[in-house]
Parts: structure tokens; sequence; C-alpha cells
């Protein structure tokens, strides 16, 4: 009843601003807002901004009077389906098929912006980009994938190219801090990742070679249930549990099918180590597409890959490398990694 009462506070006090914002953010929760934040401010340097969010964000970027949250689903809803603006950034996907919906009230421009560098089919649902105006391609990869499904689907819908701020956002924030830990084992939800023991193994073999860790679990695995806090302690296993993920606290890093390889690659020119668990498919119709999904087609050059019975070798790669690395003074970048990110990455 509070959450409701706050909502109806909410809206009157937006509708009685509403012709002050001709720009909006949709940044749903905490984290999709970090990814916005380069954008949001660029755009508050020409315009006020409104943004909308299911989450309270604290952020000095953020003018409190700019923003506005809302809790519960009937005033999420009603928010958009009422909205009065010219235009309207996001990085939530399926606009017009979840209580995400465009205005009835006005001709709002819906604008997708990408918060991973991976593909726009296997991990999203088909109709996810039918109903935006312009959906932003961060990669060439990017850029041909939504072409071919735009003309696939027959949607109006315009590919653009543009830089994944992100990326550059995190290069500036960190440029200067060194790395503390030896690895972040950072794995992907709906992967099989727990459920086949690869973070049991990864600590005995980690381990056993003096590399020290940390696991991040995604908060997808939480929510499904795939782990819990509990057993993550039970099996003293260290958690990285930073509200954002930071690459430049370790040298290396370990997953599987998540697009932090990719990240990780952008920023370090470096390979990650991948193990091959099942994929994480949201779509299987991905198989209908001629572009093959970036994290399948990059998979051998912006990582080294390995079964789940060869987790071992991980540990002992890592050793290996650290050691020529603490000789060296130096972690190298890799020449083939430099080469695909220049000529195929928009940053």
């Amino acid at each position: 009843m509070i959450k409701f009462l706050k909502d109806i506070y909410s809206f009157y006090k937006l509708k009685l601003n509403e012709s002050n914002y001709k720009v909006g953010f949709f940044c749903e929760n905490n984290f999709i807002f970090e990814y916005l934040e380069p954008y949001i401010f660029n755009k508050s340097k020409k315009n006020e901004v409104l943004i909308l969010s299911f989450e309270n964000i604290e952020n000095n970027l953020i003018k409190k009077k700019n923003f506005f949250v809302f809790y519960t689903n009937f005033f999420r809803e009603f928010v958009f389906l009422t909205l009065r603006l010219k235009i309207l950034y996001t990085s939530t996907p399926d606009l017009d098929h979840s209580i995400f919906k465009k205005s009835k009230f006005s001709k709002c421009k819906y604008v997708y912006l990408s918060h991973t560098p991976v593909s726009l089919t296997m991990i999203y649902n088909d109709n996810s980009f039918d109903s935006f105006d312009a959906v932003q391609c961060t990669s060439k990869y990017h850029l041909k994938e939504m072409n071919e499904i735009i003309i696939k689907r027959n949607l109006k819908t315009r590919a653009f190219k543009s830089k994944y701020l992100f990326i550059k956002k995190l290069i500036e924030k960190n440029k200067h801090q060194n790395s503390e830990i030896d690895v972040l084992i950072a794995p992907s939800w709906n992967s099989s990742f727990y459920k086949l023991g690869c973070h049991i193994l990864l600590k005995k073999f980690l381990m056993e070679n003096k590399i020290s860790f940390k696991l991040r679990v995604h908060p997808m695995s939480f929510i499904k249930k795939e782990i819990s806090i509990k057993e993550i302690k039970q099996l003293d296993i260290p958690i990285d549990n930073l509200n954002m993920l930071n690459l430049f606290k370790y040298k290396y890093l370990i997953t599987d099918w998540s697009g932090v390889f990719i990240e990780y690659a952008m920023i370090f020119k470096r390979k990650a180590f991948l193990i091959n668990t099942p994929k994480k498919i949201v779509n299987q119709n991905y198989l209908k597409y001629e572009n093959k999904p970036i994290e399948i087609t990059l998979r051998n050059i912006l990582g080294k890959t390995y079964d789940i019975e060869n987790i071992k070798e991980i540990a002992s790669s890592i050793k290996i490398l650290s050691q020529e690395e603490d000789k060296k003074k130096l972690i190298e970048k890799d020449d083939d990694v430099e080469e695909i990110i220049s000529k195929n990455f928009f940053i």
C-alpha cells in the first residue's frame, strides 16, 4: 500500500512537470544505469533529461527533480502508456511485449542502447526490437546482425553505428588502478556452470596453484536459484560483491558464455579463459539467421576454450602465464585480439 501511495505522488509530480522534458531515459535498475550513464551525461549537457526507473539510483549526475521511480506494475505500465516525450532511450528490450509499452499520447521515438556486446539474436526474444525506432550497434557484428533482423522481420527500425561508451567510461575511471587479485570467475546464468560444479573444480585447482581469485555471481543466478550466498559461503569461496563489476581489479578472467569476455578483450586486448558449458540460449530461432552470434564467432579468437574435464589446465595455464609476466613486469596485449577489436568494434 505504501508503494502504491508513493507511485501516486510520483505520477502526479511527473505529470505536473512533464512539459519540461523532451528527452528521457528508462533505466530499469542500477545495473542498467551504469551502462546508460555516459549517454545521460551527454544528453544532459543540452537538455533537461527525464529519468524513469524501477529502482532508486544514487548518483550525483542525476538531478533529483528529474528522477522518478515507480514500484508497482500498475503505475509502471501506466507511466509508459501516458508518456509525453519526443525521444526515450533505454537498454530494456521487448518494448510493447511487457509492461514497457509505447505511449498512447505522443509520437515518442524509442531508441535501444546496448548494455552488452553479445548477439542480438541468441539471448534476446525474436520480437525484442520490433517496436523500436532505432537500435544502437556497437560493432560491425551487431550492425550486420541487426540489418538481417530488420529484413527478416520486415521492420522499419533503423540500425545505427555508435560507440560503446561504457567501455570508455570504465577505462577512464580505472586506468590508474593496479590489479589486486589474480583471477575473476564470472560465469553467465542459465549455462549449468554451478550444476556441473565448475565453481568447486576451479576453487580446488586455483588454490592448489596458489592463485588468488574471487567469484562474481550473475544476479539472475541468484534469482533462478542456481546457487545461493549460503552455499558459496559454505564452500568458502571468496565473492566479488561490488555493485558494479570492476575488471581492473583482476589480471585474468574465467567465464563460460558471459559477454564479459568480449568486454575484457575490448578493454585489455587480452584473451579470457572460457569453459565450454552448455550455451546460454534464450531464442532457439537464432539458428535461422545467416549472421552467427558474436559470442560463437569470436569465442576461439577472443578466448582460450576448455572443456569441463580440462578445467585443471586453466589453473596450470594461468600459473605459467603469471610467472612469465612477473619476469617481464608487464601484462602483454594479444596482437590478434587487438586487431579484431580495432577493426570491428566502435570504441
